[in-house]
């Protein structure tokens, strides 16, 4: 047994002994819904799955997941989890019933359970809490990952828990993974070949569609209707510099007759991002059409995707630093011409399928960041081929939950008997 196991599995207990404490330290938000951590949530009968979503990413595939599930058994009742507040506010635009999920300590998952009573649990994306599988396990609840991913990073920390994990991980009932390379990630940690397939991200099936006017979708945001706009979204700490200076060298008459909207991928960033933009010469408004020569900065939480329908260009953030990327997909289903730095391993699936139909650039830090910025800011034609490439490869990528379900049917892990 590793001494990385060994030491959680010591202090699992612990955290459950101490968690009620917790409480008193915890922010007011978090008092408020401290019992759900606690895994006190209401008693519910046939409780056809336990769904879990990290956070508010993985929260946006669980909507389809839950429809193409409820085909297969009509009225079934589900229960959704988050780690997250955010996530847990976006499950309840789904369920109202949803929760915060309980913290895995033996105790605290035991009473959640008891109270639930799930006949499956379906995690999404990565989350392998070792005292959920376990009382699964216990208890006779198969369980699946979904939209299954695995990053180089957590293959490392998974796998210094050792056989324990292996094990609980070769238990498992099956794991639905969005991409071949997730697939071998997750053979290494155990995961049975059999029992192991590539289906997509579910995400993609809750990608939106195009605005059907762009110029009214602008004038919502209280944009200039007539002038074309470009999005840098998500944008992380020491992205902001780079993307300003390439603006800054910009041939005025040119810059001039593009609007520009910054949003921060965190807005507790919001601060250190303004500052950068200030030290490279940077305009920013707020709550206005900017003025030619500066951007609008937006730090509201979960207006990205309106500004997305509204673009023209879309730079996706995460991208020019080592953050591994956010989705290019969400700005390519809208119909922007999207732009992305060289930094997406996180994305790599979604990457190779816009450059197989040229849907995406792949845009160098400056100095060469300025003329290839430059270049499809002037030709409309080369957006247009990019966003109709990009619409191609959006529609190939939905139907993830259909098929996903479908495997689950042909393992027989759903519907349950």
């Amino acid at each position: 047994m590793s001494l990385v196991w060994g030491t959680y599995r010591l202090v699992a207990p612990l955290i459950g002994a101490t968690a009620p404490a917790l409480r008193l330290v915890a922010g007011a938000e978090e008092r408020r819904l401290w019992d759900e951590r606690l895994g006190r949530v209401a008693a519910q009968q046939d409780t056809a799955a336990w769904i879990h979503a990290a956070s508010l990413g993985e929260a946006l595939g669980v909507g389809p997941l839950v429809g193409e599930l409820a085909r297969g058994r009509p009225g079934a009742r589900f229960h959704l989890t988050a780690m997250t507040r955010s996530g847990r506010a976006r499950l309840r635009s789904i369920d109202p019933g949803a929760t915060l999920a309980p913290l895995d300590a033996p105790g605290i998952v035991r009473r959640f359970l008891e109270a639930l009573d799930p006949t499956r649990l379906l995690i999404v994306e990565t989350e392998l809490w070792p005292h959920w599988l376990i009382e699964a396990r216990r208890r006779g609840i198969p369980a699946a990952v979904v939209s299954a991913r695995l990053s180089p990073r957590s293959l490392v920390g998974y796998r210094r828990l050792g056989a324990p994990l292996t094990d609980l991980v070769g238990g498992l009932g099956g794991v639905l993974c969005q991409s071949e390379e997730d697939r071998a990630r997750w053979l290494m940690i155990g995961s049975r070949p059999e029992r192991t397939v590539v289906t997509g991200n579910l995400k993609s099936d809750a990608l939106p569609l195009p605005a059907p006017n762009r110029a009214l979708a602008r004038a919502s945001l209280g944009l200039d209707p007539d002038r074309p706009l470009l999005v840098l979204g998500s944008v992380r700490p020491g992205e902001v510099r780079t993307l300003a200076l390439a603006w800054r060298a910009i041939e005025p008459v040119l810059a001039d007759a593009w609007q520009v909207a910054a949003i921060p991928r965190h807005p507790r960033a919001s601060a250190e991002l303004r500052a950068e933009a200030r030290e490279a010469g940077q305009a920013l408004v707020a709550g206005r059409a900017p003025h030619a020569g500066a951007w609008l900065w937006d730090e509201r939480p979960g207006i990205l995707l309106d500004y997305y329908l509204a673009a023209d260009v879309a730079f996706v953030g995460g991208t020019l630093g080592a953050y591994g990327g956010h989705n290019p997909l969400e700005p390519a289903a809208c119909g922007a011409a999207v732009l992305i730095g060289p930094h997406h391993e996180a994305q790599r699936p979604a990457v190779r399928a816009l450059l197989a139909r040229g849907a995406v650039q792949i845009v160098p830090a400056t100095p060469r960041l300025t003329p290839a910025l430059a270049a499809l800011l002037v030709s409309r034609e080369t957006r247009a081929t990019m966003a109709a490439g990009a619409l191609a490869v959006v529609a190939a990528e939905r139907g993830v939950a259909r098929r996903t379900v479908e495997q689950l049917v042909a393992w027989e892990l759903w519907p349950p008997r």
